[in-house]
């Protein structure tokens, strides 16, 4: 039987991409269970929109127009996008119809991101990446719904 593919951040699967050069991996059963079930195409958009690792945390401050700051008051909007493109990009070419990805990421959130002023409070609202894929109707769960995503 042909596997289901799943876009998921690379961060969970164990990657070192979190700003902060750390990463946010799933215990290895639900990695494996998730492996047993998806072809996983691992991506993290800040990354491949040309960040480092580690970097300076970035939150979303505008919607309209999207512009994206780091704590040190930096425009990183033009990499957000390109992040964004390129995962858009991965999920038409490889025809993926889900994503996992991480909660509360300025790029992957699909319920809460910070507000914009590093002062950790969340307001609901989507990363710029699940925004992207939100317009081809990929579904997207993040790390706390893994068993809606697992049934």
């Amino acid at each position: 039987m042909k596997k289901e593919k799943l876009l998921i951040s690379s961060c969970l699967l164990g990657e070192l991409v979190k700003y902060n050069g750390s990463h946010n991996k799933l215990d290895e059963t639900t990695i494996e269970e998730l492996k047993s079930k998806f072809e996983l195409f691992p991506f993290c958009p800040e990354v491949e929109g040309g960040l480092p690792t580690p970097r300076v945390p970035c939150e979303i401050i505008s919607l309209n127009p999207i512009k994206v700051i780091d704590k040190k008051n930096n425009d990183k909007t033009n990499e957000f996008l390109k992040g964004a493109s390129k995962a858009l990009e991965l999920c038409k070419k490889n025809h993926i119809k889900k994503a996992l990805l991480k909660s509360n990421s300025p790029s992957c959130s699909n319920q809460y991101i910070y507000d914009g002023t590093f002062s950790s409070n969340k307001i609901k609202g989507v990363g710029i990446t699940v925004s992207y894929l939100n317009s081809i109707n990929i579904k997207i769960y993040n790390e706390k719904e893994l068993n809606t995503l697992l049934m």
